[in-house]
């Protein structure tokens, strides 16, 4: 059965996705970017909601790949990004999508084989397994949780 799976970064000021078409075993990446947003918080909810209905419409997935939160220094940001979090998930339930979660360290040890690796690791290993330069550090990671996901599902 043919699936798409749209992974997701959240981000506070930048989320990353990326669209995997998935058939049989085989898994594609067709396409990723990153949503950049202003630091005007009801304006950024506006444009992540947008942009990621935008591409439900255009890509029409079938799941959401989204990494979970991780406990941080800064609790405002754990709280910054819990409020993306809620506008990512209100949009699933609009459109009856079923949600994943990763934690980081799943989507590491998923792209690099090791839960740790940082973040260069996670672009570098991004750019030679699917021959794409992802825009931002976001975008790389977005494409990692899909891939995660295409893992997980025994795909």
């Amino acid at each position: 059965m043919d699936k798409t799976v749209l992974g997701i970064d959240p981000g506070n000021y930048s989320t990353g996705f990326s669209i995997f078409k998935i058939s049989g075993k085989r898994h594609r990446l067709v396409s990723s970017g990153t949503i950049k947003t202003s630091r005007k918080k009801p304006e950024n909810f506006r444009i992540i909601y947008e942009s990621l209905e935008k591409t439900i419409n255009e890509f029409s997935p079938d799941e959401i790949a989204l990494e979970s939160s991780f406990y941080g220094n800064n609790p405002q940001t754990i709280i910054k990004l819990g409020e993306i979090r809620g506008v990512i998930l209100l949009l699933a339930a609009f459109y009856k999508l079923p949600v994943y979660e990763y934690t980081p360290q799943q989507v590491k040890n998923a792209i690099t084989g090791y839960g740790w690796a940082k973040k260069e690791d996670v672009y570098l290993m991004v750019q030679k397994l699917f021959n794409v330069k992802p825009e931002t550090n976001d975008e790389a990671d977005a494409i990692a949780v899909g891939f995660c996901h295409c893992l997980s599902k025994n795909i």
